[in-house]
Order: structure tokens, then C-alpha cells, then sequence
């Protein structure tokens, strides 16, 4: 499966962009750890986002993806230096996984770039120096930092190199013919694949001298060989690859009218598993018990060479008067001071030891104090990740399960997979609001579950940003949600339409409980109603909007619940908090 985009597909999209320049900046954001968008518009283009996913994925979309960030200094300094700004230029660098963008705002040039390997990097750059960047890196033949010079990895170009520079790259290659082609030419595994499949050639093959030309023909033929863009499959037909060229080797799926469209399709047939919390105290503690046992080992192979020593002065004696610095013990040579005496060299190697078990010493104590310390908190980890934890979730009163989405994509995905026949529909009045489905085990779920789900779309809306009391939810039947617009009228990511009777609960409080329950044996932190907390809960604490940081509040409850901050933040929605009622524990904001 295609986990990144490879050069020639970025090659393809940003011929593809050329009609964006001229654009204005509108907004740009980091909703995500690895996520940018830039939200550009023109009279001609009208509104469209550019998604840089550091994952490997570039794509642009008329879907309306929050351009909303809290992640600091990087996205405000750029926002200071180019929002407003006119673009100028888009290209690819060096025929890399690097975009760049050059934006003009009065009489500043400024270039933005964007590299798609490694962990991903942005770095804004004026008058040829780095102004500020997403991330320090380091590199073996360069560094990104502010203040210095700009300067993208060594690498080939496939696109603008002749036959000559092909040839030499190849030859100079020390990998296999198929990882040469991908690595050494920046072609990625796609364009590998096909060359080798094309010629039947074996891709685990040393180069050839002799097939470099054939090689470098079928090249040219494949980068030309354009067709719409297209979903490929896998044998048993899943999605496994996306691309704009025709990849002859594998079958063909869904094409599409752009490259963009092609990707983000594809991106949402991709679901993303839930990330376990590493547990980095168990591993320091792991590290610590292993330098333990090292340090024994090293003393007692130092104890056993004295006392080798101690015990063979005589022949030792005499390999230091033929000035022979090492003796053989066992299978092991060890050296001896030449200056010393047997007796002096056999303390020495006493003294190691000693050194050795003070070291290991040392380290017990320091591991037995961090363990005193975490003895009273230490933080749990989902050891089971069920189905419904890609997604937001909650448990209802009546032991349902209910399942929302996070964001457009997810919330189209939901409906897709899971709203089946006697499940139920929820939705907040508000727009944003996660698409939640309620299932029963093959029941129509009760209406005491629509009502908490009514509730939970609700906290997860806009509403709570927005500091709103109070707000308007309804469900519906499974069969009343459709993907089919009225006539006239375009569905956005996300958006379905209701057709027939909407089942209101209107003035619904905007509130979230978050608390730790048991699952078929798992604990697991949930957040929802708090009807459903109370059901299932003895430890949980429920909130309204407020005035309290989102981050304050996340620490806080991680330190109650002994659940990693991240695990918690997942469940906390935009904006900030007050407490409402708290059970089974003491919790203060203040």
C-alpha cells in the first residue's frame, strides 16, 4: 500500500497548481501536529485549501478543513510575514519531495517550503536565509536553522537529467537494480516496479551496464504515459495505490477528473490506527536493569583476570620481561602494564571491578528511587484498542455503542461504514458538528442513547468554542441519511442530506464528562454524556465551556486519571473549560 507520494507525483501536481498563482493567502494553520493548511483564493479560483500532510501527502481541496491552530511560534510568524500575500511561484525542487512557494506582500519576497521526507519540515525563507522553520534538523551534509542559508538535500534529478547522468548514477549505485532506481534515481517503488516488470527484469539484480539504455527508454515512455488519474488495487481488490501515470502491473480502480480528487479518495479509504501510549518510564527502567546487569558482568570478568594473575605470577612475570604486552586467559588475550609488576597489574584489574559494582550499585539505587517516586502514579495504557477508538466514541447508559467522527473525512467514513440497517443517526444543529451513529447490536438503538447522542454531537461541535450554554440536536433513522444532494446543490466532505422526519431535542446543555471506565475488561478513558459517565464511571468529571486552557485542563486530568496527556487530549474538544461535578476524585482548574 502507498504510504507517501513519490517525486514524479509531485512533479504532476504542481503542473497541475500553475493556475494558482496569482492567489491570495488567505489563512494559514496547523491543525494537527503533522498537518498544515493553507487557505488560498482568487476571483477566478474562488476558495481552496492546500493540505501538507508531513505523513507524505500533498493535495488541494474545496472541502472547508479548519485552518485553526494552537501549535506556537512557527504558524504565527508565518502568518506575520506572508498572510495576504500574492503567490508568485509554485515549483518543485530539485525533482524532490520538496514544494516551494513564493509569495510577494509589498515589497517582501518570501519562500515557503515544504519537505516530505524524513519527519517533514516548513521552513520560510527571505532574502535566501531561513527566517523561521517548523523544526531544527541536522543532517549529515546539512542543517536547517534559522539565519542560515537555505540549501534543499544532494540528490538526482530524474526529470531534467540526459542519458549520460542516468547512466552514471546507475553504475555508480551500489544497491540492486529495483532499490537503485528508487533510492539513487528519486523515481519511488511505482515507477521501480513497472521498469523491472516491463522488461522482466529482476528488481534484486545487480545493474547491468548493457540494459541502462533500455532502462532509461522505458523511462521516458512511462513519465509520458499519462492517463486520469486512478485508484489501482491490490489482487484481492482493495486500494493500494494512486496514481496519474498507467501502472500497467497492478488493475485499475476508480479514476477521478483531478490528481487531487485521486488522493484525498484514497487518503480516506485509509484508516488511520489508533497510536498506543509508550510507556517511557517502563523503558528507562528496562535500560537501567540491563547497564545493571552489564556492569555485574564487566566486574566479575575484571575479578576473574586478577585472580588469574594473582594466580600465575610466575609466567606472567615472564612475559613482561620478554616484553610481551599481552597474556592469553581462556580464549581472551588481556593487556598488562609492562611497568608493573604482576601483583600491580592483578590490583589494577581489582580496582576495575570495584569500579564496575560501585556503577552498578549507583544505578540500582537511582531505580529504586524512581520507582519509590512513581509508585503512587504511573500511568496506564490501552492495552486492547477496539474498532470505534479510530473515531470518538462513547458508551450510551443503555450500553450502545455510539460513534462520531473527528472531522469531515472521518465523518464521512462513519456513515459509510457503519450506519447499517437499525442503527440511528445524530447530529447537532450546528454546522461542524461530528455525524454520530448509534448501533445495537442489530436493535434499533433506545431513545435515551439518541438523546446522549444528540448531547455528544454537541459538545464536539463549534458550540464549545464558542462558549455557547445551550444548543439544538436531532436523530433519525439510518435510512433517512443520504449522500445524494438536491438537485442543483453540492455535498461537501462530511455533509450528508436528511430526508423525512428530524426527532429534535431542543436546548440541550453543552457539557462533556470524562472519565475512566471498564470495556469487556479494559479500562479505557472515555468521554461523553454524563448520564452515560454515571452509568459506567466511579471516576469522572464533567465540564461545560469556560475559561480554562484546553492544555491546563488536559494535564490536570492526566495526573488524576494516571492516563498519558495524550491519551487524554483526544478527548477533550476546541476551547476552553470549567468544571461542572466531579465523582470519585478531587480536581481543581485554579
Amino acid at each position: 500500500m502507498k504510504k507517501a507520494l513519490t517525486a514524479p507525483d509531485i512533479r504532476e501536481l504542481v503542473s497541475n497548481w500553475q493556475y494558482l498563482v496569482g492567489c491570495r493567502l488567505e489563512q494559514f494553520g496547523r491543525p494537527e501536529e503533522d498537518k498544515l493548511v493553507l487557505k488560498l483564493r482568487s476571483s477566478k479560483t474562488g476558495t481552496v485549501r492546500l493540505v501538507i500532510d508531513f505523513r507524505g501527502w500533498l493535495y488541494l481541496t474545496k472541502e472547508a478543513i479548519s485552518t485553526e491552530s494552537n501549535k506556537g511560534v512557527f504558524v504565527n510568524s508565518v502568518r506575520k510575514s506572508i498572510k495576504k500575500g500574492r503567490l508568485n511561484s509554485i515549483s518543485q525542487l530539485n525533482g524532490d519531495r520538496i514544494l516551494c512557494m513564493e509569495f510577494i506582500r509589498g515589497d517582501q519576497t518570501s519562500s515557503l517550503i515544504f519537505e516530505l521526507f524524513h519527519k517533514g519540515n516548513a521552513i520560510l525563507c527571505q532574502e535566501n536565509k531561513i527566517f523561521t522553520l517548523m523544526r531544527k534538523q541536522k543532517f549529515r551534509h546539512r542543517s536547517l536553522s534559522s539565519g542560515i542559508e537555505y540549501q534543499p538535500p544532494i540528490g538526482f534529478n530524474p526529470f531534467e537529467s540526459n542519458f549520460s547522468d542516468f547512466k552514471k548514477i546507475l553504475i555508480e549505485s551500489e544497491r540492486p537494480l529495483g532499490a537503485s532506481l528508487t533510492i539513487n534515481c528519486n523515481l519511488g517503488g511505482e515507477i521501480s516496479n513497472l521498469i523491472c516488470y516491463g522488461l522482466k527484469i529482476d528488481g534484486q539484480s545487480s545493474v547491468i551496464e548493457s540494459q541502462i539504455r533500455i532502462i532509461y527508454d522505458r523511462l521516458q515512455k512511462i513519465l509520458s504515459d499519462k492517463i486520469r488519474p486512478t485508484i489501482f488495487l491490490d489482487e484481492e481488490g482493495n486500494n493500494f495505490t494512486v496514481s496519474s501515470l498507467n501502472l500497467t502491473n497492478l488493475k485499475a480502480g476508480q479514476e477521478f477528473g483531478t490528481f487531487d480528487e485521486a488522493i484525498e479518495a484514497y487518503l480516506d479509504s485509509m484508516e488511520t490506527p489508533v497510536k498506543e501510549t509508550i510507556d517511557k518510564d517502563k523503558i528507562r527502567e528496562d535500560r537501567q536493569r540491563k547497564a545493571v546487569e552489564n556492569y555485574n558482568s564487566k566486574a566479575k570478568e575484571m575479578r576473574e583476570y586478577g585472580d588469574f594473575i594473582f594466580s600465575n605470577t610466575d609466567s606472567v612475570r615472564k612475559c613482561i620481561e620478554e616484553g610481551k604486552e599481552e597474556i592469553p586467559i581462556g580464549r581472551t588475550n588481556i593487556k598488562i602494564d609492562l611497568l608493573k609488576s604482576p601483583e600491580s597489574n592483578a590490583s589494577d584489574f581489582f580496582d576495575k571491578a570495584k569500579e564496575f559494582e560501585r556503577k552498578a550499585e549507583r544505578t540500582k539505587e537511582i531505580l529504586n528511587v524512581k520507582k519509590t517516586k512513581k509508585a503512587k502514579k504511573k500511568k496506564t495504557k490501552t492495552e486492547k484498542l477496539e474498532w470505534f477508538e479510530n473515531y470518538r466514541w462513547f458508551i450510551t447508559s443503555d450500553n450502545e455503542i455510539a460513534v462520531g467522527g473527528r472531522d469531515a473525512r472521518s465523518n464521512e467514513m462513519v456513515v459509510k461504514k457503519y450506519l447499517k440497517k437499525m442503527d440511528r443517526y445524530a447530529h447537532a444543529d450546528i454546522h461542524g458538528a461530528p455525524s454520530v451513529v448509534v448501533k445495537n447490536n442489530g436493535l434499533l438503538p433506545s431513545s435515551e442513547s439518541m438523546l446522549e447522542a444528540s448531547s455528544f454531537s454537541l459538545a464536539y461541535s463549534k458550540a464549545w468554542g464558542a462558549r455557547v450554554s445551550s444548543g439544538h440536536s436531532f436523530w433519525v433513522e439510518n435510512d433517512k441519511v443520504s449522500k445524494t444532494p438536491n438537485t442543483g446543490e453540492f455535498l461537501a466532505k462530511g455533509s450528508f442530506v436528511i430526508r423525512g422526519k428530524r426527532n429534535w431535542n431542543r436546548n440541550l446543555g453543552v457539557e462533556l464528562a470524562i472519565g475512566v471506565i471498564d470495556y469487556e475488561g479494559n479500562e479505557k478513558l472515555m468521554g461523553g454524556p454524563l448520564s452515560a459517565l454515571e452509568k459506567h464511571s466511579k471516576k469522572y468529571v464533567s465540564f461545560r465551556p469556560g475559561f480554562v486552557n484546553r492544555k491546563t485542563v488536559a494535564k490536570k486530568l492526566s495526573d488524576s486519571f494516571e492516563i498519558d496527556i495524550a491519551e487524554v487530549e483526544r478527548l477533550l474538544p476546541s476551547g476552553g473549560f470549567e468544571i461542572k461535578k466531579s465523582f470519585g476524585l478531587e480536581i481543581k482548574l485554579e
